[in-house]
């Protein structure tokens, strides 16, 4: 067959494979497979690539593949398809994958270190992977332990006093045994200054441990990974407030400045009436990397997860039993107004309230600021606004498949899969008013899954796919709010299920100009469940969003081995787009009916030999709302626009990337690899309103790196550079709550960064 799961189960790459060029070998289809053998658009990197282009988190992965995009450094945006929805039982339409186990909050672990891959799968995954997911899903997965006793340490220098460590340790322990333990710690100082106390935020500290257990006695493979993540850092994802003040919003949407909103806040009137002074902000630093806040950020964060990967081959079959579980706590404290208002309140009496006076004309108030761990109150004359966040999170899931492997052209998988999940969590605001906007949400999904594919081969060289998957969806959510009385209920259940799946035509014809090419055609659906507006009884649920996806694709292997290259071009019909805005302290979700998204992308590889390796991938995109839909803006009162036509959020036009490295010898056994990788993408904006204010410019980064090696020596040191030209590139524009005037929080990429690395091998 031409790709029958069995005969993919051992496959290596080939004897024929040109030196330079990597031999990938990906499970996008729940088999192994290379890269180029996939009818899927998927980016894979392999270790060697995580190292040599220096992709240390996702922020860095966004840099290695057409039309995949980080808004507000959390949330992976691909093909113009991402999380644009708030609230605790709202899925995302990226799925976040460790090890093959769906992690339905999407973390992470930390930053990357010790993965034997990642695999970016572009487009809606309806059949295969995990849970249902509309845009795509990124798997990381670690290495693998092996029957050689070895490992390394890699020790890191650079700017604002960063370390970065990282090592791992391989121990085998018989014949059928192996174990692998592996950590990563980072500790650096922040990236932004706070002018008020004259401290450095948005640093970090934290580390990962992971420990990898294998067994494989030829027939039966068991893995067991379990991976602990802890943070103790002044971290804040957007530390930087952007407005254009407005009388009537306390921020424009004309377009965003350095200025401070205008003390127009709702709350200030509603809650201090008569009390608060205008204009009593202390000027905003026009450097985006400064800022004067009266309330440093804190985020505490711990994760543990465990997956176990059975598998067992019965020679016909091979059955497959992938466990996960997952629990993990956070908590956090920002400013809540990202701003210092001095000596803000007149003193006198208002109603029932006397504010007393300092002696200089100054209100003095007595107010509760924020509990960290218990409640601690300030008597202040002036005003200071917190807003502390403390999560919870666990989930098992269980997934099992049956692959066959038979004689003749017909094969097939099916499987099962089971998630139970439980999250929730509180925030608080805390306001000068001796009163505290409290918001807790618990929210439960359970989700059950019935898929199967076949894989049927028409002739020698074509191939037809065929998949289904059922999907139910049961969710529950609780909620309780400290201030404003919610309306009953404030308990509410609801189901959800769709039908999915995929058909692929993949041809490989024997053609003399490239000694592998893939041709395909696909249609795949892919399906995100709806949920709750917590707390909002104006909307309580959104609905289900749908994307049916058509692709044509090309994947090749030209020049006598020296060339890769792989195409796309697709068409997304996108129903129901689920997006959200924040009104108040309330989450309201709404689906728009009908968006376009289409676009095409390129990625390739020429390695000529002589050391020489270029690298480049182009993505194209258009993504824009087609049906009539008015949306009620959060930001300009509540009221409502027509945004037919506007473009979705998230979403450039253009992303590029290219690089270059050159590895030639030196002196007696010694290399030198100078790496020079550019990335650019076109301006975008952050909001489906497109007004003027959520308009992110275009930008660049440039990173350079050499790497010094000898034959002869265990170890190798690498400079870098990253963010040469010190840009102070914007990723997203969050607009936040009403309730602070709507100003915008910028979310950016790292500044210029730069050190030095020994990797350390034994």
């Amino acid at each position: 067959m031409l790709s029958a799961p069995g005969a993919a189960w051992a496959q290596q790459p080939g004897d024929d494979a040109d030196a330079d060029m990597d031999v990938i070998i990906v499970t996008a289809q729940k088999r192994e497979q290379t890269l180029q053998e996939v009818p899927i658009a998927v980016t894979a990197l392999s270790a060697a690539d995580l190292e040599s282009a220096r992709i240390e988190d996702t922020k860095d992965l966004q840099f290695n593949a057409p039309n995949v995009f980080l808004s507000a450094n959390r949330n992976i945006t691909i093909r113009g398809v991402g999380s644009q929805s708030f609230g605790g039982t709202s899925d995302t339409n990226i799925g976040i994958l460790n090890n093959g186990v769906f992690l339905q909050s999407g973390s992470t672990f930390g930053d990357y270190f010790d993965l034997e891959r990642i695999e970016v799968l572009r487009g809606p995954q309806g059949t295969l992977q995990g849970r249902n997911t509309t845009g795509g899903i990124v798997n990381f997965i670690s290495q693998k332990p092996t029957d050689e006793y070895g490992g390394y340490v890699t020790l890191q220098a650079e700017s604002f006093n960063g370390i970065r460590a990282t090592a791992a340790l391989n121990i085998p322990i018989s014949e059928q045994f192996s174990q692998r333990f592996a950590g990563n710690f980072i500790k650096r100082d922040g990236y932004t200054k706070n002018f008020f106390d004259g401290e450095r935020i948005d640093g970090r500290d934290q580390y990962t441990v992971r420990s990898s257990t294998r067994f494989d006695n030829g027939t039966t493979s068991a893995d067991l990974v379990l991976t602990y993540f802890n943070e103790d850092s002044n971290r804040a994802n957007a530390v930087k407030s952007l407005c254009l003040p407005d009388p009537a919003t306390g921020c424009s949407t004309d377009g965003v400045d350095t200025q401070f909103p205008l003390n127009t806040f709702p709350l200030d009137n509603f809650l201090l009436g008569g009390i608060t002074r205008p204009g009593t902000f202390v000027d905003n630093p026009p450097d985006l990397r400064s800022v004067v806040i009266d309330i440093n950020p804190v985020q505490d964060n711990d994760d543990f997860l465990a997956t176990f990967e059975l598998n067992h081959d019965f020679g016909d079959f091979l059955l497959t039993s992938v466990t996960g579980y997952r629990e993990g706590n956070s908590r956090s404290i920002r400013d809540f107004d990202q701003g210092y208002r001095p000596n803000a309140f007149n003193p006198g009496t208002f109603g029932a309230r006397t504010v007393a006076d300092d002696g200089n004309g100054n209100g003095v108030l007595t107010y509760q600021l924020f509990d960290q761990p218990t409640d601690i109150f300030v008597t202040t004359t002036d005003y200071r606004t917190a807003q502390t966040a403390a999560g919870f999170r666990e989930q098992f899931s269980q997934e099992v498949r049956l692959a066959s492997d038979l004689d003749g052209r017909f094969d097939f998988l099916i499987g099962g899969f089971y998630l139970d999940a439980d999250g929730g969590g509180s925030v608080n605001t805390y306001l000068p008013a001796a009163a505290v906007v409290a918001l807790t949400t618990s929210g439960a999904v359970e989700s059950y899954a019935v898929f199967g594919e076949v894989y049927v081969d028409l002739t020698d060289e074509l191939e037809f796919i065929g998949g289904l998957r059922y999907s139910d969806d049961k969710k529950s959510i609780s909620t309780a709010n400290g201030l404003f009385a919610l309306p009953a209920p404030n308990v509410a259940e609801e189901s959800f299920d769709g039908i999915t799946g995929r058909a692929v035509l993949s041809w490989s014809p024997d053609v003399a100009w490239s000694e592998d090419a893939n041709f395909y055609a696909s249609f795949s659906r892919g399906y995100k469940s709806g949920g709750f507006n917590p707390g909002n009884a104006v909307n309580p649920t959104f609905e289900d969003e749908v994307i049916d996806a058509y692709e044509l694709g090309a994947k090749m292997i030209l020049s006598d081995g020296a060339v890769q290259l792989n195409t796309a071009a697709f068409y997304y019909d996108y129903q129901d787009l689920i997006v959200g805005n924040i009104v108040g302290t309330l989450a309201t979700n709404v689906n728009i009916p009908s968006s376009e998204v289409y676009g095409f992308e390129l990625e390739g590889v020429y390695a000529p030999g002589n050391g020489l390796r270029f690298e480049g991938a182009l993505g194209l995109l258009n993504a824009q709302i087609k049906s009539p839909f008015q949306s009620s803006d959060a930001a300009r009162g509540g009221a409502f626009f027509e945004i037919r036509g506007n473009d979705l959020p998230n979403s450039p036009d253009v992303t590029l990337k290219l690089a270059a490295e050159y590895e030639y010898e030196v002196g007696d056994q010694w290399r030198l690899t100078p790496r020079v990788d550019y990335y650019t993408q076109s301006s975008f904006f952050s909001r489906e309103f497109n007004t003027p204010s959520d308009e992110v410019e275009s930008w660049d980064q440039l990173d350079l790196q050499l790497a010094i090696d000898n034959d002869n020596m265990p170890w190798d040191v690498t400079l870098f550079v990253k963010n040469v030209l010190d840009e102070d590139s914007i990723t997203f524009l969050e607009t936040n709550s009403n309730l602070v005037g709507s100003f915008k929080s910028a979310f950016l990429l790292d500044p210029r960064i730069f050190g030095a690395a020994l990797h350390v091998d034994f």
